[in-house]
């Protein structure tokens, strides 16, 4: 009686990655032989026995021969006769076919340590082909082992397979689960890939499958592909380590895009809706679990009125956020911006561009909720519950978003420096709160006179940029004019500024400047929406 260490432990191991689980192979042993040793049976197919002190996996070496369609069809040899050997020949990939003894020597009848140096998946032998589910775990490996490529045989060998109806023969809940694990892995779209490349997605997602080669309006996806965004959608939700919940709605989110008609092309309008329809029936058909299934159908219908909800009106808001279930299950609807944010990050140049639309729901919901329903129910119509409790958390949303929107500045600390921001309902509006936090760094804004009137132009590259041009030029005009602010009136045209600016000459009596402002920097630079939707211009001004 001989153990091996097998498969996936060898592997990781050459690879240098941290082993999670070990498995075994036992040489010239019976189920006997095990369970008189204390080894608990646990395998329904095959011997499989767990160790009695660390209750790791040990399997007696076994044949299988191919007795009918799918991944169950096999009939299973084990046996004190059946060599390691032969073994390792019924495994799928070379890089999984390698063994070490107790010794730590490695046994590698099939090449694969090369092939790992070569970061190549290739096959045993032909009797790859008797199980379709090995289809799935090569595409799944794809998504872990994100360097690795298909050889062009295995890849022909899976060809073969989809085309001889193979994977038609898989179980629904198999196919989810390895998708599950796929989609978990670092880069899920490297799985859909490979099950392109041979023919499988368009037999078991033809929703995901079709979505390829279907344009989307460049000005808004600058990959244009839908198919290549749904990938880079489900990507960045692996990179920021979201659940499966959420990468299952960021692969599904656009799925009725691949029903508009092609005349139709590039818009897709309600494709939200057939995204819905569609997402429940592919749940429905490979056994999606029920949270999974209504993340996703909440965000395939929704994801488009996310973009725009800082256009909403606030009633709108709320209907939306009662129809995410965003009161009662708050927890869920932070899954739901999650998959949101990684529909809009997965473009190109969009993986840094602001995004406030989450944050603006995240605050709309929190001024929601101040609103006691129940309070609200007793003193309602009975009849009439519902639309006062609607009435009432509208009102809250109303009221919090004219809070929002008031102009106002304020100073955040920088080390010998100062920060200046504006906030207000427009860019422009920010601006002109930015430089008056910055006059407020000398002095009290009150108690500078509006008399004297000095208009400025400014043009730069971008918004951040012409923020900078724009305080630097109110602080050229101080020093020249020796004067001081307390009133802006900003224009702004694409990248170009118009504005006015009243104050009158410095009295040092009057306004007691504390610093000299020497100029605005780049640093903590920022112009735009702030995560609730407000306009924000900041920067530190070096005094």
């Amino acid at each position: 009686m001989k153990t091996y260490i097998v498969g996936g432990a060898v592997r990781d191991r050459l690879l240098g990655l941290p082993l999670a689980d070990r498995d075994y192979v036992v040489v010239g042993a019976t189920p006997d032989d095990m369970i008189a040793l204390g080894y608990q049976p646990v395998g329904k197919d095959f011997p499989v026995f767990l160790h009695p002190q660390t209750h790791e996996e040990y399997a007696l070496a076994r044949t299988e021969r191919k007795s009918g369609r799918g991944y169950k069809g096999f009939k299973v040899y084990a046996a004190p006769d059946v060599t390691l050997e032969e073994d390792l020949r019924r495994r799928d990939l070379t890089i999984n076919a390698m063994a070490e003894d107790e010794a730590g020597t490695l046994i590698d009848p099939h090449g694969g340590q090369d092939d790992l140096a070569a970061r190549v998946f290739r096959h045993v032998s032909e009797t790859f082909a008797e199980d379709p589910v090995r289809i799935l775990r090569v595409a799944r490996f794809a998504a872990r082992f994100t360097g690795f490529v298909v050889a062009p045989e295995t890849n022909a060998l899976m060809r073969r397979m989809v085309d001889n109806g193979e994977v038609d023969a898989l179980v629904p809940e198999r196919v989810w689960q390895e998708v599950a694990r796929g989609l978990m892995e670092a880069q899920p779209s490297r799985m859909f890939q490979v099950l392109r490349d041979c023919g499988a997605l368009a037999r078991l997602f033809p929703e995901i499958d079709r979505l390829f080669g279907v344009p989307q309006p460049p000005a808004h996806h600058p990959e244009v592909d839908t198919g290549v965004h749904v990938m880079r959608v489900v990507d960045w939700a692996a990179r920021q380590g979201f659940s499966l919940a959420v990468r299952f709605a960021a692969l599904t989110h656009d799925l009725g895009k691949g029903t508009t008609p092609p005349e139709c092309w590039p818009k897709h309008h309600g494709h939200e809706a057939r995204s819905a329809d569609l997402v429940r029936a592919l749940s429905e058909r490979i056994r999606v679990p029920v949270d999974c299934r209504e993340l996703a159908v909440a965000v395939a219908r929704e994801h488009g009125n996310v973009h725009r909800a800082l256009e909403l009106r606030p009633g709108t808001v709320v209907e939306l956020l009662e129809r995410v279930d965003a009161f009662r299950r708050p927890e869920r609807f932070e899954a739901f911006l999650q998959a949101c944010e990684c529909d809009f990050r997965g473009r190109p140049g969009y993986e840094d561009k602001a995004f406030p639309a989450p944050g603006h729901l995240r605050q709309a919901l929190q001024a929601a909720q101040t609103i006691d329903a129940a309070e609200v129910a007793r003193n309602a119509d009975p009849a009439r519950i519902r639309d006062a409790i609607f009435q009432a958390r509208t009102r809250a949303v109303t009221a919090w978003r004219a809070r929002a929107a008031e102009p106002r500045w304020e100073h955040f600390p920088h080390q010998a420096d100062m920060g200046v921001r504006g906030v207000g309902p427009t860019l422009a509006a920010a601006f002109e709160q930015a430089a008056l936090a910055m006059t407020a760094v000398v002095t009290d804004p009150a108690r500078v006179a509006p008399d004297e009137a000095v208009e400025i132009r400014c043009e730069a590259p971008d918004e951040e940029l012409l923020l900078a041009d724009w305080l630097n030029a109110l602080i050229l005009e101080m020093a020249a004019r020796r004067m001081l602010f307390s009133r802006f009136e900003v224009s702004l045209h694409g990248h170009g500024l118009h504005a006015t600016a009243w104050g009158e000459p410095v009295d040092p009596d009057k306004h007691q400047p504390a610093v000299e402002i020497k100029g605005a920097t780049y640093t903590e630079l920022k112009a735009g929406r702030d995560e609730s939707g407000r306009w924000l211009a900041q920067c530190v001004v070096d005094v």
